[in-house]
Formats: structure tokens, C-alpha cells, sequence
């Protein structure tokens, strides 16, 4: 009987073991989960700790129990050391025990994801530090919220988790200074979108401090009780870092398995390593970009689901294909929705395009109909005319309009296109022109179409 393996529960595991064991029930298919949960919504841990999400069990799309039911043998708090590849066999770890042992596959399908990214900074560490990358992270956050009164909370980093862990710490009562060693928001938002971004937190009390350069976390004990910074000290009474992750694939050190110098796994549209019956897929690997045709690393929850269902079909000798992606996501900031997919005039300009960039400001309803309120939206092109990104935010209905955007990218349509393109149209929902549609009308004229 032949056997999977897997190495990560999450999104992109699950998905593969899942698509194994109704493609070819009589394999044995087995999943190894460094962790304590397998298959839970990562990217809701924020809203749990801000009271959207009432109980943390609803963040778990299948518990182990479940799991089990389906014929996969999920074993929990098993951590890859090493790939033995000729061997065909991986060195675990057991962590409740500290033992090691070696178990044998016939496929190996590495879904290992990513691992939060912490600063190289002197006294960066304590019982008030805390990281917002897993269900343990959260969980340690939540005891330390409720055991007691957390008046204030340093954020560094501004991108997703950043963002919306400032805007649900404020929802629990918690002071919150956001701050960046850079003046970027979200890797990429263009000055228009950004100054926005900030001015919702900012009106919603969050203090943000951009260009900071952190020195050194100054230490009582256990605990951190400032980060020293160029602007002076920022006391709290938490501090969690949001900096950015990195592909969880040390194990992989002195493999074959091929990866990039940041250690993310290099892979075709089947998810296949090149390395004969090993496949991987999720946050710990690259993906095509669309739009430049190169690979990118963009640790997503949709891509890794995508991936796990290819990987698990191709493991079982089907044939499926992931294309690859155009970097689409989506945020919230208290009140104003954010969304980006492709490529912002920086990168276009670093990836050999000549962009050429619009922005408009529309309301996001007819002018008549009550509610609602004004839109941003940000599109660039190549001056060829090809669409080359998107950047929307707004009160309402952002996810429709960036997820236009997206498709437009996908299918490679020229901005000529885009502006001509079949919206629907109700006073309720939009104007008669859509922002999106205005935003692509402007951007035809500078391009001279």
C-alpha cells in the first residue's frame, strides 16, 4: 500500500491529505503537525483577540478528531529534523517526549509554512513579547490579556497582522502605538492609499510612529518595559512583533530539495520539487507571479489552500495545475476596508516596466443614495498599456472592486479594457460609473488611448 506523508496540518497539508484520501482511499496517508491544532483559520487569531471571534474553537475548520474519521493519521507535536531522502524516510521529533525516530514514505508532500520573524535586537525577549503567527501565540496572548488590567500595547511592524492587531488590542480597551523602521504600510501601498491607512488609525487613537529605528528592548526582570528608539523610549505594558516571516524549511538544510536564498521551496505548477516523489506546497514555497512572470514569495492562506488541492492531485496522479498568483489580499483598519493585488509603481519600476499610474477619489454609491462614502482608487500600467496593479480602499465594497482588479490582472487585459468593462450597477451598490471604472477611464488619457 503506498503511503504519504505530510509535513504540516494547516491549510496547504490538510488540503493535500484530504485530496489523497478521496483520490486513492487505499493509500495510507499520514500528517505530522509540529503544533497542537491542525486545520484552524490562521488568519482570524486577531479577531479572536478583539471579541469578533467569541470562541477560539471557531477558529477550527477540522479538529484532530475529525481528521482521524476521514482515514488520515494525523499525529500532533512532531517536528521534522532532517530529510533522509535517499532513504526515503524523515527524522522526527517527538516533542512531548524528546525522542526521535524515522518514518517512511512513498510521497513526501513538505507543508511546513512559514515562522514569525523576529528583529536581531538586543533584549528581545520576555514574558510580555508575544508574536501573532499560530493558535499557541494567541492563546498565550489571550491568558496575558485576561489575567490583567493591559493598559498599553507596543506594534512593531505595519503590514496585515500589524494593522490588525492595533485595531483589535484598541478593542480591548488596550493604548496602542504602532510604529515602523520604515515609512512603508503593507509592504507596498502607494503615498495616496497610505496617508489614508493612517489616518483611520490615528482618528481611532492608535499612535503611529514611521522611520523608527528600535535600539534595544529595555528589560526589568522578565518582562520588557520599553523599546529604546531614536525617538525615545515607548514604555508598554505589551509588546508584539509583527515584522514579517520566513519559510519554515531549516530542516531541509544540505538536501536536494531545491530553495531560494530565503529558503523558500522552489516548485513547478504541480507543486513537484524536481526531487523524484517529494512535492510541497503553502507558505513554504515560492509561486509564479502573473504579472512578472517571476517567483515570488506571498505567504497566503488562499494560495496555500489552492496549492494543497494541486499537490494532493498530482500526488494521486491527476492532472491539475496551479498557474500562480497576482499578490491579491485584503485588510481592514477599523472603519476602511484595503485592498491591493498586483504591483505598485515601485515594483513595476524594479520588475523593467514603465509605469504609468492614476489615482481617483469617487463615491461608492450613487450620489443620491444615502449611506456610503468616498473610494480610492489607485491602478498602474505599463505605459504599453497592460495593467499592471491595483490598490483600492474605502468605506464599502472594496473586496468587489479589487477582486476585478485581479481578474482584469489575471487575464492580461490593457487599461483600455478595464475601463469598458460590464460592472453591475445599482444606487445601492455603486454609481452609474464604478471608481474602478473612472480610475482606468483616467489612466487611458495619460496613456494617450
Amino acid at each position: 500500500m503506498p503511503k504519504l506523508l505530510v509535513i504540516g496540518g494547516m491549510a496547504a497539508g490538510m488540503s493535500a491529505a484530504s485530496k489523497v484520501r478521496r483520490l486513492r482511499p487505499e493509500w495510507e496517508v499520514t500528517v505530522l503537525e509540529a503544533g497542537e491544532d491542525p486545520s484552524y483559520g490562521a488568519c482570524g487569531l486577531p479577531y479572536w483577540i478583539g471579541g469578533a471571534v467569541v470562541q477560539m474553537d471557531d477558529l477550527y475548520a477540522l479538529s484532530a478528531e475529525e481528521v482521524r474519521a476521514r482515514g488520515i493519521d494525523v499525529r500532533l507535536r512532531q517536528r521534522a529534523l532532517a530529510l533522509l531522502e535517499g532513504k526515503k524516510r524523515l527524522r522526527v521529533e517527538d516533542l512531548p517526549s524528546g525522542g526521535t525516530y524515522e518514518e517512511p514514505y512513498d510521497a513526501l508532500l513538505i507543508a511546513t509554512g512559514s515562522r514569525a520573524l523576529l528583529p536581531a535586537l538586543r533584549g528581545l525577549e520576555g514574558d510580555n513579547l508575544f508574536t501573532m503567527h499560530d493558535l499557541g501565540d494567541g492563546r498565550r496572548l489571550q491568558r496575558f490579556l485576561d489575567e490583567g488590567r493591559r493598559r498599553s500595547a507596543v506594534v512593531w511592524g505595519t503590514g496585515y497582522i500589524g494593522i490588525e492587531m492595533a485595531e483589535n488590542l484598541a478593542a480591548r480597551g488596550v493604548a496602542v502605538t504602532l510604529i515602523n523602521r520604515s515609512a512603508r504600510v503593507m509592504r507596498s501601498l502607494v503615498p495616496e492609499v497610505r496617508d489614508r491607512v493612517l489616518r483611520e488609525l490615528e482618528d481611532h487613537g492608535v499612535r503611529v510612529l514611521l522611520e523608527v529605528q528600535v535600539l534595544e528592548a529595555v528589560r526589568d526582570g522578565a518582562s520588557i518595559v520599553s523599546l529604546r528608539t531614536d525617538r525615545g523610549d515607548l514604555p508598554a505594558d505589551l509588546f508584539l512583533v509583527a515584522t514579517g516571516v520566513r519559510p519554515a524549511t531549516d530542516f531541509l538544510e544540505g538536501s536536494p530539495v531545491p530553495r531560494s536564498a530565503e529558503g523558500a521551496i522552489q516548485v513547478d505548477e504541480t507543486c513537484a520539487t524536481g526531487v523524484h516523489g517529494i512535492w510541497a506546497a503553502g507558505d513554504c514555497c515560492q509561486v509564479r507571479h502573473l504579472v512578472t512572470g517571476r517567483p515570488a514569495y506571498l505567504p497566503l492562506g488562499t494560495t496555500a489552500n489552492k496549492m494543497g488541492r494541486v499537490a494532493g492531485s498530482a500526488i494521486a496522479g491527476e492532472r491539475e495545475r496551479f498557474p500562480g498568483v497576482v499578490g491579491t489580499a485584503i485588510t481592514r483598519a477599523f472603519g476602511l476596508e484595503v485592498g491591493v493585488t498586483g504591483l505598485s509603481p515601485d515594483q513595476a519600476r524594479e520588475a523593467g516596466f514603465d509605469p504609468v499610474e492614476a489615482v481617483i477619489e469617487a463615491g461608492t454609491r450613487a450620489g443620491y443614495y444615502p449611506g456610503g462614502g468616498g473610494t480610492l482608487v489607485h491602478l498602474t500600467a505599463d505605459r504599453r498599456g497592460r495593467l499592471l496593479g491595483a490598490q483600492v480602499c474605502g468605506p464599502e465594497g472594496v473586496k468587489g472592486r479589487i477582486d476585478t482588479a485581479a481578474a482584469a490582472l489575471t487575464g492580461g487585459m490593457k487599461v483600455e479594457d478595464l475601463a469598458m468593462l460590464d460592472m453591475a450597477y445599482a444606487p445601492p451598490f455603486a454609481p452609474v460609473w464604478d471608481p474602478l471604472l473612472v480610475a482606468a477611464g483616467v489612466l487611458k488619457a495619460k496613456l494617450g488611448r
